[in-house]
Protein backbone atom coordinates (compact mmCIF):
# COMPACT_ATOMS: atom_id res chain seq x y z
CA UNK A 1 0.00 0.00 0.00
CA UNK A 2 2.95 2.60 0.97
CA UNK A 3 4.54 1.64 -2.66
CA UNK A 4 0.99 2.49 -4.53
CA UNK A 5 0.66 5.55 -2.04
CA UNK A 6 4.38 6.86 -3.43
CA UNK A 7 3.71 5.78 -7.03
CA UNK A 8 0.28 7.77 -6.67
CA UNK A 9 2.12 10.67 -5.38
CA UNK A 10 4.79 10.58 -7.78
CA UNK A 11 2.19 11.03 -10.65
CA UNK A 12 0.46 13.25 -9.42
CA UNK A 13 3.65 15.50 -8.73
CA UNK A 14 5.12 14.89 -12.53
CA UNK A 15 1.20 16.18 -13.33
CA UNK A 16 1.57 19.10 -11.55
CA UNK A 17 5.18 19.47 -13.21
CA UNK A 18 4.16 18.81 -16.67
CA UNK A 19 1.07 21.47 -16.13
CA UNK A 20 3.94 24.10 -14.64
CA UNK A 21 6.22 24.13 -17.79
CA UNK A 22 3.07 23.98 -20.12
CA UNK A 23 1.57 26.91 -17.94
CA UNK A 24 5.03 28.76 -18.30
CA UNK A 25 5.25 27.89 -21.99
CA UNK A 26 1.93 29.28 -22.81
CA UNK A 27 2.85 32.36 -20.51
CA UNK A 28 5.81 32.86 -22.62
CA UNK A 29 4.50 32.68 -25.82
CA UNK A 30 1.40 34.93 -24.89
CA UNK A 31 4.12 38.14 -23.21
CA UNK A 32 5.81 36.99 -27.00
CA UNK A 33 2.72 37.63 -28.83
CA UNK A 34 2.03 41.04 -26.54
CA UNK A 35 5.31 42.23 -28.16
CA UNK A 36 4.23 41.81 -31.25
CA UNK A 37 2.64 45.12 -32.43
CA UNK A 38 -0.54 44.79 -35.14
CA UNK A 39 -2.38 47.97 -36.88
CA UNK A 40 -4.93 47.76 -38.62
CA UNK A 41 -6.52 49.76 -41.04
CA UNK A 42 -10.48 49.36 -41.52
CA UNK A 43 -12.11 51.35 -44.39
CA UNK A 44 -15.71 51.69 -42.80
CA UNK A 45 -17.76 49.84 -39.80
CA UNK A 46 -20.67 51.38 -41.01
CA UNK A 47 -22.87 48.70 -42.77
CA UNK A 48 -23.50 44.62 -40.59
CA UNK A 49 -20.70 43.24 -43.44
CA UNK A 50 -18.00 45.70 -42.16
CA UNK A 51 -18.91 45.54 -38.62
CA UNK A 52 -18.73 41.43 -38.43
CA UNK A 53 -15.49 42.05 -39.89
CA UNK A 54 -14.35 44.65 -37.50
CA UNK A 55 -15.59 41.99 -34.48
CA UNK A 56 -13.80 39.51 -35.77
CA UNK A 57 -10.40 40.72 -36.56
CA UNK A 58 -9.98 42.17 -32.88
CA UNK A 59 -11.49 39.81 -31.03
CA UNK A 60 -9.22 36.82 -32.89
CA UNK A 61 -6.23 39.52 -32.18
CA UNK A 62 -6.96 39.94 -28.90
CA UNK A 63 -7.21 35.83 -28.11
CA UNK A 64 -3.93 35.75 -30.03
CA UNK A 65 -2.07 38.15 -27.12
CA UNK A 66 -1.48 40.55 -30.04
CA UNK A 67 -0.82 44.33 -29.34
CA UNK A 68 -3.11 46.21 -31.30
CA UNK A 69 -3.78 49.63 -32.63
CA UNK A 70 -6.67 50.18 -35.27
CA UNK A 71 -8.23 52.78 -37.27
CA UNK A 72 -11.77 53.13 -39.61
CA UNK A 73 -11.36 55.40 -42.55
CA UNK A 74 -15.24 56.38 -42.49
CA UNK A 75 -15.18 55.23 -46.33
CA UNK A 76 -12.80 58.51 -46.92
CA UNK A 77 -9.65 57.51 -48.99
CA UNK A 78 -7.88 60.86 -47.65
CA UNK A 79 -8.69 60.14 -43.81
CA UNK A 80 -7.55 56.14 -44.51
CA UNK A 81 -4.13 57.79 -45.95
CA UNK A 82 -3.67 59.65 -42.77
CA UNK A 83 -4.58 56.79 -40.63
CA UNK A 84 -1.80 54.33 -42.00
CA UNK A 85 0.53 56.90 -41.22
CA UNK A 86 -0.51 57.55 -37.72
CA UNK A 87 -0.81 53.77 -37.65
CA UNK A 88 3.03 53.36 -38.35
CA UNK A 89 4.14 55.84 -35.76
CA UNK A 90 3.37 52.57 -33.42
CA UNK A 91 6.27 50.56 -35.86
CA UNK A 92 4.10 47.92 -35.43
CA UNK A 93 5.36 44.46 -36.62
CA UNK A 94 2.20 44.04 -39.45
CA UNK A 95 -0.58 46.36 -41.06
CA UNK A 96 -3.90 44.84 -42.02
CA UNK A 97 -5.45 47.08 -44.43
CA UNK A 98 -8.94 46.77 -45.61
CA UNK A 99 -8.93 49.60 -48.60
CA UNK A 100 -11.33 51.77 -49.57
CA UNK A 101 -10.53 52.27 -52.89
CA UNK A 102 -8.14 49.80 -55.30
CA UNK A 103 -6.39 53.30 -56.44
CA UNK A 104 -5.06 55.53 -53.57
CA UNK A 105 -2.88 53.91 -50.98
CA UNK A 106 0.03 53.63 -53.23
CA UNK A 107 2.51 56.14 -51.90
CA UNK A 108 1.29 55.22 -47.84
CA UNK A 109 1.92 51.38 -48.90
CA UNK A 110 5.47 51.68 -50.68
CA UNK A 111 6.62 53.83 -47.82
CA UNK A 112 5.07 51.18 -45.56
CA UNK A 113 7.28 48.53 -47.69
CA UNK A 114 10.50 50.49 -47.15
CA UNK A 115 10.19 49.59 -43.71
CA UNK A 116 10.26 46.65 -41.72
CA UNK A 117 6.52 46.25 -41.48
CA UNK A 118 4.79 43.34 -43.07
CA UNK A 119 1.60 44.74 -45.28
CA UNK A 120 -1.47 42.03 -45.15
CA UNK A 121 -4.91 42.99 -47.50
CA UNK A 122 -7.96 42.56 -45.83
CA UNK A 123 -11.46 41.37 -48.07
CA UNK A 124 -10.10 43.89 -50.24
CA UNK A 125 -7.61 44.93 -53.21
CA UNK A 126 -5.74 47.03 -54.48
CA UNK A 127 -4.36 48.39 -57.94
CA UNK A 128 -0.55 47.99 -58.60
CA UNK A 129 -0.09 45.61 -55.94
CA UNK A 130 2.57 43.63 -57.91
CA UNK A 131 4.78 46.71 -57.61
CA UNK A 132 4.34 46.43 -53.39
CA UNK A 133 5.23 43.67 -51.53
CA UNK A 134 2.21 42.42 -49.80
CA UNK A 135 2.81 39.49 -47.23
CA UNK A 136 -0.38 38.05 -48.00
CA UNK A 137 -4.44 38.93 -48.95
CA UNK A 138 -7.52 37.30 -47.10
CA UNK A 139 -10.77 37.75 -48.68
CA UNK A 140 -13.69 35.76 -50.33
CA UNK A 141 -14.09 34.80 -53.80
CA UNK A 142 -16.09 37.91 -54.90
CA UNK A 143 -15.55 36.90 -58.66
CA UNK A 144 -17.35 33.73 -58.02
CA UNK A 145 -20.27 35.42 -55.96
CA UNK A 146 -21.12 37.28 -59.23
CA UNK A 147 -20.79 34.61 -60.97
CA UNK A 148 -23.22 32.61 -58.22
CA UNK A 149 -25.66 35.45 -58.57
CA UNK A 150 -25.92 35.27 -62.58
CA UNK A 151 -26.55 31.42 -62.10
CA UNK A 152 -29.62 32.17 -59.92
CA UNK A 153 -31.00 34.35 -62.22
CA UNK A 154 -30.72 31.81 -65.07
CA UNK A 155 -31.97 28.92 -63.09
CA UNK A 156 -35.09 31.48 -62.11
CA UNK A 157 -35.95 32.81 -65.81
CA UNK A 158 -35.50 28.54 -66.81
CA UNK A 159 -34.98 30.27 -70.95
CA UNK A 160 -37.52 33.42 -70.82
CA UNK A 161 -36.26 35.92 -71.96
CA UNK A 162 -34.87 38.59 -69.07
CA UNK A 163 -34.07 42.42 -68.98
CA UNK A 164 -31.93 42.90 -65.76
CA UNK A 165 -30.81 45.92 -64.26
CA UNK A 166 -27.16 45.67 -62.26
CA UNK A 167 -27.41 47.93 -58.99
CA UNK A 168 -23.64 48.65 -58.22
CA UNK A 169 -22.20 49.00 -54.98
CA UNK A 170 -19.05 51.15 -53.50
CA UNK A 171 -18.03 53.16 -56.31
CA UNK A 172 -13.98 52.18 -56.51
CA UNK A 173 -13.70 49.40 -54.76
CA UNK A 174 -12.19 46.07 -55.82
CA UNK A 175 -15.62 43.91 -54.47
CA UNK A 176 -17.92 45.42 -56.76
CA UNK A 177 -15.50 45.87 -59.84
CA UNK A 178 -14.83 41.62 -59.05
CA UNK A 179 -18.74 41.03 -58.36
CA UNK A 180 -19.55 43.51 -61.33
CA UNK A 181 -16.96 41.05 -64.14
CA UNK A 182 -17.91 38.19 -61.86
CA UNK A 183 -21.80 38.70 -62.89
CA UNK A 184 -21.42 39.96 -66.56
CA UNK A 185 -18.54 37.55 -67.70
CA UNK A 186 -21.28 34.68 -66.49
CA UNK A 187 -24.35 36.39 -68.05
CA UNK A 188 -22.65 36.21 -71.01
CA UNK A 189 -23.41 32.09 -71.08
CA UNK A 190 -26.94 32.63 -71.27
CA UNK A 191 -28.14 33.89 -74.15
CA UNK A 192 -31.72 35.04 -72.76
CA UNK A 193 -30.12 37.27 -70.47
CA UNK A 194 -28.80 40.58 -70.71
CA UNK A 195 -27.96 43.87 -68.81
CA UNK A 196 -30.42 46.69 -69.10
CA UNK A 197 -28.75 49.40 -67.50
CA UNK A 198 -26.44 50.05 -64.34
CA UNK A 199 -27.07 52.45 -61.87
CA UNK A 200 -25.26 53.46 -58.93
CA UNK A 201 -26.59 52.05 -54.98
CA UNK A 202 -22.62 52.60 -53.54
CA UNK A 203 -23.92 50.19 -50.85
CA UNK A 204 -26.35 52.27 -49.05
CA UNK A 205 -30.19 51.57 -48.80
CA UNK A 206 -31.30 54.67 -48.88
CA UNK A 207 -29.10 55.88 -52.42
CA UNK A 208 -30.37 52.11 -53.91
CA UNK A 209 -34.05 53.10 -53.03
CA UNK A 210 -34.24 56.65 -54.12
CA UNK A 211 -32.20 55.72 -57.76
CA UNK A 212 -34.58 52.21 -58.31
CA UNK A 213 -37.45 54.25 -57.68
CA UNK A 214 -36.28 57.22 -60.22
CA UNK A 215 -35.07 54.85 -63.23
CA UNK A 216 -38.25 52.94 -62.84
CA UNK A 217 -40.50 55.29 -62.74
CA UNK A 218 -38.90 56.85 -65.47
CA UNK A 219 -38.61 53.06 -67.72
CA UNK A 220 -41.70 51.57 -66.61
CA UNK A 221 -41.94 48.13 -67.70
CA UNK A 222 -38.15 47.86 -68.65
CA UNK A 223 -36.34 45.06 -66.72
CA UNK A 224 -37.51 42.00 -65.18
CA UNK A 225 -34.71 41.11 -62.58
CA UNK A 226 -32.56 43.04 -60.48
CA UNK A 227 -28.38 42.10 -59.52
CA UNK A 228 -27.90 43.97 -56.11
CA UNK A 229 -23.96 44.39 -55.71
CA UNK A 230 -24.72 43.79 -51.89
CA UNK A 231 -27.65 43.22 -49.70
CA UNK A 232 -27.89 46.50 -48.71
CA UNK A 233 -28.25 47.84 -52.63
CA UNK A 234 -30.55 44.96 -52.53
CA UNK A 235 -32.24 46.19 -49.45
CA UNK A 236 -32.88 49.51 -50.77
CA UNK A 237 -34.43 47.92 -54.23
CA UNK A 238 -36.73 45.73 -52.22
CA UNK A 239 -38.12 48.72 -50.52
CA UNK A 240 -38.48 50.62 -53.95
CA UNK A 241 -40.27 47.76 -55.77
CA UNK A 242 -42.43 47.45 -52.74
CA UNK A 243 -43.39 51.39 -52.79
CA UNK A 244 -44.58 51.19 -56.46
CA UNK A 245 -46.38 47.75 -56.12
CA UNK A 246 -43.98 45.59 -57.82
CA UNK A 247 -42.62 43.19 -55.40
CA UNK A 248 -42.39 39.70 -56.12
CA UNK A 249 -42.77 40.89 -59.89
CA UNK A 250 -38.98 41.81 -60.21
CA UNK A 251 -37.00 39.45 -58.41
CA UNK A 252 -33.53 40.57 -56.81
CA UNK A 253 -30.80 39.09 -55.75
CA UNK A 254 -27.75 40.32 -54.25
CA UNK A 255 -24.26 39.63 -52.12
CA UNK A 256 -23.11 39.63 -48.11
CA UNK A 257 -25.71 37.29 -46.37
CA UNK A 258 -26.93 39.39 -43.73
CA UNK A 259 -29.79 38.92 -41.29
CA UNK A 260 -32.40 41.41 -42.92
CA UNK A 261 -31.72 40.13 -46.38
CA UNK A 262 -32.72 36.35 -44.39
CA UNK A 263 -36.48 38.15 -43.53
CA UNK A 264 -36.79 39.83 -47.06
CA UNK A 265 -36.71 36.25 -49.10
CA UNK A 266 -38.83 34.86 -46.26
CA UNK A 267 -41.61 38.00 -46.88
CA UNK A 268 -40.46 37.08 -50.77
CA UNK A 269 -39.94 38.76 -53.57
CA UNK A 270 -36.27 38.62 -52.85
CA UNK A 271 -34.31 35.67 -54.92
CA UNK A 272 -31.59 34.73 -52.63
CA UNK A 273 -28.21 35.82 -51.24
CA UNK A 274 -24.59 34.75 -52.09
CA UNK A 275 -23.08 34.96 -48.45
CA UNK A 276 -19.70 36.65 -48.38
CA UNK A 277 -17.86 35.61 -45.19
CA UNK A 278 -16.88 38.08 -42.76
CA UNK A 279 -15.03 35.92 -40.21
CA UNK A 280 -11.55 36.44 -41.51
CA UNK A 281 -9.93 37.34 -37.91
CA UNK A 282 -8.89 33.57 -36.92
CA UNK A 283 -7.34 32.70 -40.80
CA UNK A 284 -5.28 36.15 -39.57
CA UNK A 285 -4.36 35.36 -36.40
CA UNK A 286 -2.71 32.17 -37.79
CA UNK A 287 -1.16 33.73 -40.46
CA UNK A 288 0.47 36.09 -38.38
CA UNK A 289 1.71 33.69 -35.88
CA UNK A 290 2.78 31.36 -38.82
CA UNK A 291 4.72 34.00 -40.30
CA UNK A 292 6.35 34.20 -37.12
CA UNK A 293 7.77 31.30 -36.62
CA UNK A 294 9.33 31.61 -40.02
CA UNK A 295 6.53 28.91 -41.48
CA UNK A 296 5.67 29.43 -45.26
CA UNK A 297 2.32 30.95 -45.88
CA UNK A 298 -0.35 31.00 -48.88
CA UNK A 299 -0.64 34.66 -50.56
CA UNK A 300 -4.49 34.19 -51.00
CA UNK A 301 -6.36 33.16 -48.27
CA UNK A 302 -9.81 32.72 -50.11
CA UNK A 303 -13.05 31.99 -48.45
CA UNK A 304 -16.15 30.70 -50.06
CA UNK A 305 -19.30 31.23 -48.44
CA UNK A 306 -22.78 29.54 -49.56
CA UNK A 307 -25.92 30.22 -51.70
CA UNK A 308 -28.91 30.74 -49.52
CA UNK A 309 -32.59 30.84 -51.27
CA UNK A 310 -35.97 30.21 -50.03
CA UNK A 311 -35.10 26.51 -50.33
CA UNK A 312 -32.83 26.02 -47.31
CA UNK A 313 -33.19 29.41 -45.82
CA UNK A 314 -33.18 27.35 -42.41
CA UNK A 315 -29.14 26.97 -42.77
CA UNK A 316 -28.97 31.03 -43.17
CA UNK A 317 -27.37 32.38 -39.47
CA UNK A 318 -26.40 35.82 -41.31
CA UNK A 319 -24.67 38.91 -39.55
Amino acid sequence: MKKWGLAIIGIIIAGMTVCGVLGKYEKTMAEDHENVQVAVSFCNIKNPRTTAIWKDVLENLDLAHFTVEWRDADSDMEKQQTDIQELMEYSPEYLVVMPVKTIGLEEELQKVSDTDTKIILLDRSIAGSNEIPILAEIRTDQHWEGEVCANLLNQYFAGREGQILELRGESGSSISREHSTGFRNQLREYENLEIKGSIEGNGDRGIARNNVMNYLLNSPGSIDAIFADTDEDGIGAVSALEELGLRGQIPVVSINGIKDVKTAIQAGGYLGTIEAVPYMGKILSELIQKDMQGTEISYENILHGSIFTKENLDEMQGY
